[in-house]
Order: C-alpha cells, then structure tokens, then sequence
C-alpha cells in the first residue's frame, strides 16, 4: 500500500514468511517491494497481504489470526492475535520527525538477545549503542564490537516474542521497565545518523523460544559447521613472539599431557605487522614450524586484520591499489587511516571482485601451513588507539555511501570463509571480533578485549548466552580476561602484572564448557598458561580441559544440531524450562538438552545455590541423584562447581587423547542416566571435510525402565553417510545394573571407578558393538 501525504510517500507492507513469522516495512519512500535484506535467505518465499486504508486512515492488513494495524500520523502500530496483542509500537520514519523504532513493554516482561552488548543477561533497564566500535578494552560506556538488532520478550505467562530489524544504521538502545517514566516502559531505538532507506522493516517471530531460534536461522542463515579442532583447547597471547617460542608451548603442553588444537599466531608473526606476510628473523621457515607442529598434532591460528600498509614495496597493498580495492575518501583517493604498520588502507568488501581479491591473497598463509584465520581490528579500526567518532570520517564505499560500519566485518570474514574453498578445500575456521546478525554463516565470534575480572567473568556468560539466543551462537571470550581491568583508561589497561589464580581457574572451569575455548592476554601481561599460576591451578585446569574432551562426542553433536537448525550450545534455563525465573538461573546454563552447570562467578565463594528445574538430576562427579523443582546450596571448592546430568541422558563421551580428533576416534562412550524415558544422540564425521548437511553418521539411543526397574536400551542408525573408525561401544550404567542381556546371551560389565576422570563415581562398563540394535540391564541391588 502507498500513500502520499503532503509530498510524503509513504510504503506499508505486510507479509508473512511461515507460520507465526511476519515482516513489516512503513518506509517513506515509493516502494513495490519489501527492501533488500544483505542477511536475508534468498531461497525464503514471502506471502505479500493486502493492505488497505481504512475510513478513519488507519492501515489494516490480515492473515487468518494475525492483524496488523498502523497509523500513519503518530506513527503507532500494532499487531494482534487469537490472545490480543502481540506487539504494539510507534516509529517516525524519518520524514519530518528524527528516525525512532520503540516496542511498548508489558509489566513483567523481560528482554533478552542484542548480542553481545555489555551488561546482564537481563537486558531490562540497559543503555548501549548497536555500533561496531573498538571499545578500547571496554573503556567506552555502552560499546562494543558487534551488533545484533535482535531482541526477544518474555511474556509473563512464558510466552516469547522475537523481533529482527532489518538496520544496519548504528543505533542507541534504551530499555525502559519503569511504569513512572514519562515515555512508558519499552525498547526504544534511535538512530545515530539517517538510515540508507527513510524507515524501519522488520521481522517479528512468535512461538516457543527454540522455533523462534530456529526460524531466526532460516532467516539470517543456519550457522557453518565447525571443524571438530577448533572445539578444542586453543591457546594465545600477543604475542609468541618466534617460531621457536610457539614451538615451546605445543613442547610444554605435550609434556604436561594437557590436550591442545591450536596455538593462535598474533600481530608479530608478521613482516612489520604487513598481512599475509611471515617475519623474516622470527618465523623464517613457517612450513617447517607447521611441519614440527603437526607432529605434535597441533594446528596455528593467524592473525589477519583488515588494514593493508600502503607502502611502495609491498605487494598486497599494490596489487588492492591497482585493482581498486580500497576505500576511499571524499576526493577519490584511498582512505589512510593509521594501525599497526602505520598507514593503513582499508578493502571495499561490498565489492565482489575485491572479496575474491582478499581470498585469493590467503594464499601465503595456507600455503606455509596455517588452519585457521583470526579477524581482528575488523570493526573497523580506522586510527589505532584513539576515540574518535567513526561516524563522521572521510570513508566511503565503491558507491559512494558512507562506510557501513556494522556489515564491515560480515563482508569480511564471508570473503575469509571462501578463502578455504579456494586453497585448502577443508572445512573454515573463521573467528571475528566484530560482528552483525548473519555472521553465522561465516565465522566464530568472541567478546573482544575483556578484562581479567570477576564482573568481566559473569559478562562472559552473559554474553555467550544472549548472543546464541541472537542468532550467533559459536562464540566464546578470552578465558583468563585479555587486559588489566584496573581504573586505568584507553590503552594503559592492556597492562596486567598482578596474577589471580582463583579467577583464572574458575574461568577455565567456566570456558572449557563454552562453544569456543581459547585462553588469551595482552602483551604487557604475565604469562597466562594453564601451568603459569602454580601447580594448583594447572590440576584443576588439566581437570576441566580434560572434562572438556572427554564430552566432544556431545559437544560436536550440539555443534552438528546448530549447523542444521540454529540451536545454540549454551542456553539459558528458561529455553527448556520457561517456567524458570529463579534468580540463581540467571547465572546458570544448560550446554545442549542434558547438561546443567552452575559456574561459580564470585570471589571465595564456598557455597553454591542452584535451580533445579523439573524432573530429576544426577550431579555429575558424584552421580548423586537431586530431585528437581527445588532450590539447593552446595559447597564448592577450588577446581569444583555443580555440574548437573539431566536423568533420562544418554551422554556421549570419548577418552582424553592429544586433540579433538584423536579423542573422538579413539571410541566412543555412552553414560546412561536411568529414568522411566531415556534417549540420546551421537553425529560424527571426519571432523574437517566440508560437509552438504547430511554427509555424517548420525546414531540415536533410546531407554526404557520398567516397574522393576530393568532398562531396556535400543539403537538406530539414522545416517550412514560415514564410517567411524570404531565398530565398538562403551556403556556406562549406575552399579545397580550389573548384567546385560545382549542377542540371547548374558554377560556381566566391569566395576569402573573414575578416579582417573577427576569423579567420585562408579559405574558399570559394558562393551557393545556399535550398532546392537538393543541391550537390557538386570537392576540389582548395590549392598557395598
């Protein structure tokens, strides 16, 4: 529907995407179709509704239990369904009054997602900027590194509503809960400069929150699936400073029996911080390092920012000049900003041609041996370690627009991911630092320069949680903190010489149970090791990275399921139990369906509350068995937190071998937690070849347990599109079940204690082909 309205046109769509998803555009400007959408899946149909005016002026679309309505001179709309209204709001597009986007809030709503915005998992009575900003290590109030303009309600009755805006504008947030304020509780948005389209369009998703996830997905792009390496442990400073001293590391861990998968390669491998480049005294031979590293089954991650020094002798910078690579300033010259190797021009990735450029340019970097690729200062940086308002620069695009700063980084690591293709034909690992909704289709995100601080620990579950309920859920932070987090400001907080073995040791306990695990600190810090805190420390970390691999079977099964539909790794209670509005839920999660974890994020704590939710739970290290719906206090203890088995888990483990891959070829594990129903999962592949979606194998286990309490368990192999490297299985059961009837035949398991897994418990092992069809287990009784 178009209307003109005194010298305004103004544009209002309405469709529908699939059930209970719907996109709305009011847009001043003549528009026949919805607006372009860089994230949006191409392959997606959209039903257009009618849109009429009625004799009051008001716009009026329907679609079976959906209405929408909106008046044109306040700007206020509305959409309603079978129960009421679902979401009402106002927006200006921008005509005559500045742009502004607001959703009106209910009393006891609460809102969640915006990515990785900083402050708590509760975004209610926040304040932040959606602008890709180099926050200099969080010195800047409201910034941060990425961008996602998705949010999602939480109705007082557990109902969710998820809206996606289609903005790429940088924009200030405000979320008011507050009854008293004059403008009312809402989300409110405002835009820091005119958007491209005088307008807003948006998605707004309804259903239960994992649908909503999921749907989120089939709009912005299903997440790429990771190689199984990079599950792993992934160690880093700025800088290992020489190949000799990389080549230490990997020694130490290996002596140690500490599992690693990459050693991640900062700014000073490079020939005067040049991309693509290796230092000539300090990695002289690259491909001999890797060679050595490979031995020790080891794999480098390098450091790419997207700066390009403009200097005469170095030919990626001439070779981005002659083709026209780079942006450039308002008298058609390339822009020169100043970052590590001073001048510094800056590609133009909404170019096709120069995104084929940068991936050819990988080249050197495979070619010595690299497997994975770190996008830093991606923003972008334009002038190193300075404020400076990156909104009013000289900068422009091939179409002479404005940088589009919150897509920079997306443009980027897409033209990063296709490099693999080019010149390996493997599986990416693309990590990014800065961020926008649709990075999921091409890299891993992390929170940035964090601080070495308890508040920056509990943000970092914050984070990771809101950015998976925000469509990016491979993510992780830099374990340890990256910098002081002292009141020093700008760049003096990179300095950080005092160390905290208690923090540092609950945040591998916290890490090694987050989607992307990597430790990594400043330059002007002290060593920051698993062993560089004293031999405590380096127990209770070996403890954790060990519990880390042993669980790899589950954890790249959750990575296999994010890949398929969106789920996220880590959720928040409330994703399985809405009914959970605990306090202390707040500050746990569940990794995938089973595992439940209350990390301790608080100075000398020695007692834990958690939230159970319904149902029973087995307490991990113990196996002792909680009923849930109850509110516990447990003692914790150095090395130690509550970490929760959902019963009716059939959990897949492995053995702790040197890497991911050797863990999870090593043979597979499966632990059952008895209850009435029990069931489980297992994807597997060869962890590194691109993969359509379906090339795997892929094994789902089923329980049973009767009056008696006998458990019957059965098997079905839904995909055989691979072969693992083992024919034979583990089961674990509790030592109630002692005997196991398998094709006719009795045989009695073995008594396995784990001590050697850093737990208390005992369980009995049986050993089963991989494929058995079905097993049942006697219960008996323990009288030892």
């Amino acid at each position: 529907m178009r209307l003109q309205l005194a010298m305004q046109a103004l544009s209002v769509l309405v469709g529908v995407y699939a059930e209970r998803v719907y996109r709305i555009s009011v847009v001043a400007e003549t528009l026949d179709r919805f607006p372009p959408v860089d994230f949006l899946n191409s392959q997606l149909r959209v039903d257009r509704l009618a849109v009429h005016r009625d004799s009051q002026g008001m716009f009026r679309a329907r679609r079976k239990s959906m209405r929408f309505l909106c008046d044109p001179a306040t700007g206020l709309f509305s959409i309603l369904g079978n129960r009421g209204e679902l979401l009402a709001g106002s927006l200006q597009t921008g005509a005559y009054q500045p742009a502004s986007f607001s959703v009106r809030l209910h009393e006891h709503d609460r809102v969640h997602g915006f990515g990785a915005a900083t402050g708590a998992l509760l975004r209610n009575e926040q304040s932040f900027q959606l602008l890709n900003l180099d926050t200099l290590f969080y010195s800047i109030k409201g910034a941060s590194y990425s961008s996602f303009p998705i949010f999602l309600i939480r109705r007082k009755d557990n109902s969710f509503l998820c809206v996606l805006l289609n903005l790429t504008t940088p924009s200030q947030v405000q979320v008011r809960s507050d009854p008293a304020h004059p403008d009312g509780p809402g989300i409110y948005l405002q835009p820091l400069q005119p958007p491209a389209l005088a307008g807003f369009d948006f998605f707004v998703i309804e259903g239960e929150l994992p649908s909503i996830v999921q749907r989120v997905a089939e709009l912005s792009g299903k997440p790429f699936l990771p190689p199984l390496w990079s599950l792993g442990f992934h160690q880093s400073r700025w800088s290992y400073r020489s190949a000799e001293r990389v080549l230490q590391i990997a020694r130490r861990f290996r002596e140690l029996q500490l599992p690693l998968d990459a050693i991640h390669l900062d700014i000073d491998y490079m020939d005067r911080y040049r991309v693509f480049t290796w230092h000539p005294r300090n990695f002289p031979d690259p491909v001999e390092m890797h060679r050595k590293l490979s031995e020790m089954g080891v794999r480098t991650v390098a450091i790419v920012d997207p700066g390009v020094a403009q200097q005469s002798d170095y030919g990626v910078y001439q070779r981005g000049a002659e083709a026209g690579a780079f942006c450039l300033s308002s008298e058609q010259t390339p822009f020169i900003g100043k970052v590590w190797p001073g001048r510094t021009a800056f590609p133009d990735f909404t170019q096709p041609a120069v995104r084929r450029w940068w991936s050819e340019e990988h080249g050197a970097l495979f070619a010595a041996g690299v497997s994975g690729i770190w996008n830093d200062m991606n923003d972008p940086v334009l002038w190193m370690g300075k404020k400076y308002d990156p909104l009013h620069q000289d900068v422009l695009q091939a179409d002479g627009q404005s940088l589009v700063r919150n897509t920079y980084a997306n443009l980027e690591c897409q033209a990063t991911n296709e490099s693999f293709a080019r010149h390996t034909g493997l599986r990416p690992f693309v990590l990014t630092r800065s961020a926008f909704t649709g990075i999921q289709k091409y890299a891993a995100v992390w929170t940035g320069d964090n601080h070495s601080s308890w508040d920056h620990l509990r943000q970092n579950l914050n984070m990771i949680v809101n950015l998976g309920l925000s469509g990016a859920p491979f993510c992780g932070a830099d374990v340890g903190g990256f910098s002081g987090g002292h009141p020093f400001q700008g760049v003096l907080k990179a300095i950080k010489l005092i160390k905290n073995p208690e923090l540092f040791s609950r945040w591998m306990e916290l890490g090694a149970l987050m989607p992307f695990f990597r430790v990594h600190t400043a330059l002007y810090s002290h060593a920051q090791e698993p062993w560089s805190f004293g031999p405590d420390v380096l127990e209770n970390s070996r403890k954790h990275m060990h519990r880390r691999y042993r669980l790899l079977p589950y954890i790249y099964s959750l990575a296999w399921e994010m890949h398929l539909s969106g789920a996220p790794l880590v959720r928040p209670l409330f994703y399985h139990y809405p009914e959970m509005r605990d306090t202390e839920a707040d500050t746990q999660f569940m990794l995938g369906t089973d595992l439940l974890a209350a990390p301790v994020l608080e100075k000398g704590a020695r007692l834990r509350r958690v939230a159970l939710p319904p149902g029973e739970w087995y307490e991990f290290e113990s196996m002792e068995r909680y009923a849930g719906a109850q509110v516990l206090e447990l003692s914790v203890r150095p090395g130690y937190y509550p970490l929760f088995v959902r019963a009716g888990a059939i959990l897949p483990c492995c053995s702790v071998a040197r890497n991911a891959v050797e863990s999870v070829a090593g043979g597979l594990i499966l632990e059952c937690y008895p209850a009435k129903a029990m069931e489980g999962r297992v994807r597997l592949d060869d962890g590194v070849s691109v993969q359509s979606g379906v090339d795997l194998y892929e094994q789902a286990f089923r329980g049973e347990q009767d009056r008696s309490g006998n458990i019957l368990i059965s098997t079905q192999i839904v995909r055989k599109k691979y072969t693992p490297p083992f024919q034979q299985l583990r089961l674990r059961l509790p030592p109630q079940f002692r005997v196991m009837s398998l094709r006719g035949k009795q045989f009695e398991g073995r008594e396995t204690p784990l001590n050697g897994e850093d737990r208390s418990a005992r369980f009995f092992e049986f050993d089963v082909p991989l494929n058995f069809s079905e097993a049942s287990f006697d219960y008996r009784l323990d009288w030892q």
